[in-house]
């Protein structure tokens, strides 16, 4: 994956209406997860995979180049395909993923130092999240748009509506060849789930920026707002409609929050909702008046001239008359029909309209729900009613005071009050339809006259915020009253009070909320995801929440067994089934970047008792990113963390990284993060041995660990046991652990400096290893990560020059320069300082290096001793060996010499004796064999080193002398020599023809003389 693109926010966003994104433009700029193994990502614009595994292994050439590309390590769970089992759901949501991170990383407002600006860059984080959803949804519109319609039609539209459905069969016709404005992205399957889960989240960004806004005030506004008020001429009961009602939103908090929900549910509704024609349409066709949407109950009407006609009536007809009584009945004869057509008549006779009629009755009602519902102005409402010759409805809709008031209208509180109970008798004592009932109880501010016409959760917050403002609305207007007639008979007549009925003010959100949880009508609702964020917002309880989301996640990730990501909490959240598991990524997604919003906005979330269970939201989130392929947005969200559990994360999250390029890019994008890459690098390592810990107590290498054969078999000299063969395990089987392990001592190498911990972090690899006898570990440790190339990737950094340690042990070249200033001396101080550091580390690796030598030379033996009867192939098995042979000896004189005496601390001083009583004894019988097997195959010099190496054991005060006594191991040392002794004999007698000294035995002072028997 490509590095995180900074580019300008304005190309991220092109939306239209609700949040307007500011016109700026961005800067330039677990463990058991498994690593990825092959094919490429789908997701864009990276083009490169996340991570890849070269097919060849380590190569038998010289120390790799630091600077080059790392060869990559194998093991079998890297050849599983299952590296990202989410990329299926990254692809689904396609972009938005990476569009986020892009404004986080570009909007971060916790880089802002003044708290002004921290609180504008907040606002517009939210309006660029805001403007990324409805950007969304309008390209998933574009793409389900005709399904959805389909799916809703006109059926499900008349059972909503109450009615029975008078043709079985009616379905719409929809041109699906309209390309929209928004084109999909290619290889992305989306389904209409996904539209509507991306309309909730365009909701919930709004709604956040509202709330906000309300909540959080502006640094400084306070001082503002009170002196505005001061400068602002005193309020009465002749002052503007407008004023009144701002003066009471910017006088009662709690009015202004309930004012900004119940906008966002109108505007909501708007957006998301039908057009009001469709929606009545069909009770419109039901009401068999073609396209006449005017002039009211036709059919009624009809009925009514009908009636006169026959029983020629001079004047109106009279419902009390016996013949009207008797037979004036609506067409099914089932029902009395009305005698007079003015609005009341239905309540007035109590007698009933022509069935067509009633569809248009319902018709006009619902229409006008709707519009209250959507928050039209008394203007648009009018222009509705008026088209459709029903101008009386808009007049009685003409008293709801709100934020559509005339700036020029005096304000008439006593007439609101009334009007207010006026229209409370007409809801409950006015028509029968549920929609005319509850438009009246809308304008009264009554709830239970309203709940029937409710069918969504959002409705159900409408109906009781609308009540509870205009309770206090109608609170507030009574300081402005005086006792006059309207305020005498206002006083007669009775008024829901939904302030007195939710009770205690400051509460009544969140009871609400919880009451609409837990009501079979909106339950089920009340389960989505975003549903339940808002409403959590909405109740002002977003820090319970997240704690017990946290908590919740904590509880699903070790549920099957414990993990390194979630700790264990003692706290149980309180409704394990309410809260959403990890599996859910969209949310996740959600609720990680409105706790984002939150941090920035300085909300106190429960402290640092609470902090590791409200960041395990980010946690959770930063895993879905790893396992879909995003790791180069973890630095960003791991940033967000706090304290040491940042580098925690980056460390296990981060550790599958294997290519070389890639983690370069982690590196530097961690340090623009302003993250600490050595802390990064340290706790990789560190975090592993902890969570991975050797639990034996002993030794289990010693008396275990054995280079030979059965003692029955013999080499290819035919003196001497056999080596084992393949000793060191299959090269490409490495358990997952110490693989994990060598990976996390590769990012050593990108990093400067940190040349004592390197060589301290690499020789506790190498004492694990050889503990355990993971043997195969250290070789892939030695040839991955050699002391050379540690070396040469350092030794820039610290002394000005790439050396490796054969350039550091012979730095005797010294400038004039230098030894003029005193440089050079102290240049020669640290050389020998950074060879002491690393000697531990140096030492282990030659003993590394000297076994899989001796592996080597173990299957050449056996190569020889099948091939005994083919020329060729000895010729080829013995170029082999002294390749190899030569290679042994950089690695076999560091064993010979004080191997592991040395020891930074006490603790490590009694695990290399461990270990050199383990290792060093077989390793040096081993060794003698090699040459055995050299001397016979090549040339008898090899023979004579063990002659050498019997005089290094015998000298006064041997390290070696020493160690084989006290590991009981003198017998076996002396026959290997015995053997040796042996062989030089043998092969010395056969080759009567060598007259001659080779140039090491001259120097050597050696002489073949002693070992020639003649006959």
């Amino acid at each position: 994956m490509a590095p995180i693109t900074r580019s300008g926010a304005g190309a991220l966003i092109s939306h239209q209406g609700g949040l307007q994104p500011p016109r700026e433009r961005y800067r330039e700029t677990s463990w058991s997860f498994v690593g990825e193994t092959d094919g490429r990502s789908e997701r864009e614009p990276s083009e490169e995979p996340t991570s890849s595994y070269d097919e060849d292994m380590m190569s038998d050439g010289g120390d790799e180049d630091v600077t080059g590309k790392q060869l990559l390590l194998e093991s079998p769970e890297d050849h599983e395909d299952i590296l990202h089992p989410l990329r299926e759901a990254a692809n689904r949501v396609g972009r938005e993923v990476e569009k986020f991170a892009e404004i986080l990383d570009s909007y971060n407002p916790l880089r802002a130092i003044e708290e002004s600006e921290r609180y504008a860059m907040t606002l517009e984080l939210i309006e660029l999240y805001y403007g990324v959803a409805k950007d969304t949804v309008g390209r998933l519109r574009e793409q389900h748009d005709t399904e959805r319609r389909k799916r809703d039609g006109i059926r499900w539209r008349k059972k909503m509506r109450g009615f029975r459905i008078a043709q079985e069969t009616d379905e719409l016709e929809f041109d699906e060849d309209d390309e929209g404005e928004y084109p999909a992205e290619p290889n992305i399957q989306t389904t209409l789930e996904d539209l509507e889960r991306w309309e909730q989240e365009a909701q919930t960004w709004d709604l956040l920026h509202r709330l906000v806004q309300a909540r959080y005030p502006p640094p400084g506004s306070e001082a503002q707002k009170n002196q505005a008020r001061t400068q602002k001429s005193a309020l009465h009961k002749y002052s503007k409609e407008c004023d009144l009602w701002e003066d009471f939103l910017e006088t009662d908090e709690l009015a202004l929050e309930r004012n900004t929900v119940l906008r966002w549910l109108k505007e909501s509704a708007e957006d998301s909702s039908e057009d009001i024609d469709v929606l009545v349409q069909d009770l419109q066709q039901n009401a068999d008046r073609g396209d006449i949407i005017a002039h009211g109950w036709l059919h009624t009407k009809a009925a009514i001239k009908n009636e006169k006609r026959l029983q020629a009536w001079p004047k109106d007809l009279d419902p009390s008359s016996p013949i009207l009584s008797r037979g004036f009945m609506n067409t099914a004869r089932t029902e009395p029909l009305i005698t007079q057509l003015d609005p009341d008549a239905a309540t007035r006779q109590s007698r009933h309209l022509e069935v067509q009629d009633k569809y248009f009755e319902r018709a006009i009602w619902l229409g006008c729900w709707e519009m209250l519902r959507r928050g039209r102005s008394a203007n648009e409402i009018r222009e509705w009613c008026v088209e459709r010759t029903e101008i009386w409805r808009a007049v009685s809709m003409s008293g709801l005071p709100g934020e559509n008031m005339d700036n020029d209208q005096t304000a008439d509180p006593e007439s609101w009050s009334l009007w207010r109970r006026m229209c409370f008798a007409l809801a409950h004592n006015g028509g029968g339809d549920q929609y005319e009932r509850a438009v009246y109880g809308v304008l009264s501010g009554d709830i239970s006259t309203v709940e029937p016409a409710c069918r969504t959760w959002d409705d159900f917050i409408f109906a009781n915020y609308n009540a509870l403002l205009r309770t206090q609305f109608d609170n507030y207007l009574q300081r402005f009253g005086h006792q006059g007639s309207s305020s005498t008979i206002a006083s007669n007549f009775s008024i829901f009070d939904a302030v007195q009925f939710h009770g205690d003010p400051q509460s009544a959100g969140a009871r609400l909320v919880e009451t609409l949880r837990s009501d079979p009508r909106t339950s089920k609702e009340t389960q989505q995801p975003m549903k339940m964020l808002q409403g959590v917002l909405i109740a002002n309880q977003f820090k319970h929440f997240i704690h017990q989301q946290g908590l919740a996640l904590s509880k699903f990730a070790n549920a099957a067994g414990g993990t390194n990501l979630f700790p264990v909490e003692k706290d149980e959240p309180d409704d394990l089934g309410r809260y959403v598991a990890a599996e859910d990524h969209d949310s996740l997604r959600v609720f990680t970047h409105v706790l984002l919003v939150f941090k920035c906005l300085g909300v106190d979330l429960g402290g640092a008792f609470k902090r590791t269970a409200v960041e395990n939201v980010i946690v959770s989130y930063i895993s879905f990113l790893r396992l879909a392929g995003k790791e180069e947005l973890i630095p960003l969200y791991c940033s967000q963390l706090s304290g040491v559990r940042r580098y925690a994360i980056l460390s296990r999250t981060l550790i599958d990284i294997t290519d070389y390029d890639q983690r370069i890019t982690q590196i530097k994008l961690m340090r623009e993060l302003g993250l600490d890459v050595q802390e990064f690098v340290r706790m990789q390592a560190f975090n592993l041995l902890e969570d991975y810990p050797t639990i034996v107590n002993e030794y289990p290498a010693v008396g275990k660990f054995s280079l030979f054969d059965h003692p029955h078999l013999t080499n290819v000299t035919g003196i001497g046991r056999r080596l084992r063969q393949d000793f060191l395990g299959e090269e490409d089987k490495l358990e997952r652990v110490d693989m994990l392990l060598i990976r996390s001592f590769e990012w050593y190498l990108l990093v400067d400096g940190m040349w004592s911990e390197t060589f301290e972090v690499g020789t506790l690899l190498y004492l694990r290893f050889f503990k355990n006898m993971h043997l195969n570990a250290a070789r892939i440790l030695a040839s991955r990560v050699s002391s050379s190339v540690i070396a040469r990737s350092k030794t820039q950094a610290l002394i000005g020059e790439t050396l490796d340690f054969t350039a550091l042990e012979n730095g005797d070249d010294e400038d004039i320069t230098e030894v003029l200033d005193g440089s050079a001396e102290r240049k020669k101080l640290l050389r020998k300082h950074l060879l002491t550091e690393a000697r531990n580390f140096r030492e282990l690796e030659a003993l590394s290096e000297s076994l899989d030598y001796i592996e080597t030379v173990s299957s050449l033996d056996c190569l020889m001793i099948e091939k005994k009867e083919d020329p060729a192939w000895q010729k080829n098995v013995r170029s082999q060996l002294a390749r190899n042979v030569q290679h042994s000896r950089t690695s076999i004189p560091t064993l010979l010499n004080k191997w592991l005496l040395t020891s930074p601390n006490v603790e490590l001083a009694d695990e290399f004796t461990q270990l050199r009583e383990a290792y060093l004894p077989e390793t040096i019988l081993a060794y003698i064999t090699t040459l055995q097997i050299a001397g016979w195959a090549l040339t008898r010099d090899f023979i004579m080193e063990c002659m050498d190496l019997a005089a290094l054991v015998a000298e006064e005060d041997s390290d070696l002398l020493q160690l084989f006594e006290k590991t009981d191991r003198m017998q076996e040392l002396v026959e290997a020599f015995t053997a040796a002794s042996k062989n030089l004999l043998y092969i010395t007698s056969e080759k009567r023809s060598a007259g001659s000294k080779s140039k090491k035995m001259r120097i050597k002072g050696w002489t073949q003389e002693l070992w020639s028997v003649k006959p």
